[in-house]
């Protein structure tokens, strides 16, 4: 191997080894700590109040929360009205864990399969399973920005 090629070898591995220890720099900033609560900003990139596509009954988000907390438990509650009568519309609890930045949501519902949420600075973006939300739609996105 040429000094040429072993330099340009070198150097590589140093550019590597940077941008590996940057990337985790990055993801502990994001991660720690992500017990948090979260309050509901959108519902597939609408802002609230939002009609939760293809709901029966018709679901109307007006406010919502997650819950992530240190134990690796998780809440969903959200609020606005269904057919018109008010009070909480869904709700969904379980475990939680999380690699990178993917949060995985392992619903105690009976019936929800596990799902994923994708976490940036500040907020997670949670494909939430159609059922939890009354809807026939497979996922319905909704975006949470973290409050604590």
């Amino acid at each position: 191997m040429s000094s040429r090629t072993s330099s340009r070898l070198a150097l590589s591995c140093m550019a590597a080894t940077i941008l590996a220890a940057s990337l985790l720099s990055c993801t502990s900033d994001l991660l720690g700590p992500v017990a948090h609560t979260w309050a509901l900003q959108s519902v597939k990139d609408v802002p609230l109040p939002d009609t939760i596509p293809n709901s029966s009954p018709v679901i109307v988000v007006t406010s919502g929360t997650a819950v992530t907390n240190t134990n690796g438990t998780y809440s969903f509650s959200l609020t606005g009205t269904s057919d018109g009568n008010p009070g909480v519309v869904a709700t969904d609890q379980g475990n939680w864990n999380i690699t990178s930045s993917t949060f995985l949501f392992r619903s105690n519902t009976s019936g929800v399969l596990d799902y994923i949420g994708g976490l940036t600075s500040g907020s997670i973006r949670v494909a939430m399973p159609g059922q939890i939300v009354h809807s026939s739609d497979q996922r319905v996105d909704m975006v949470f920005t973290v409050v604590q």
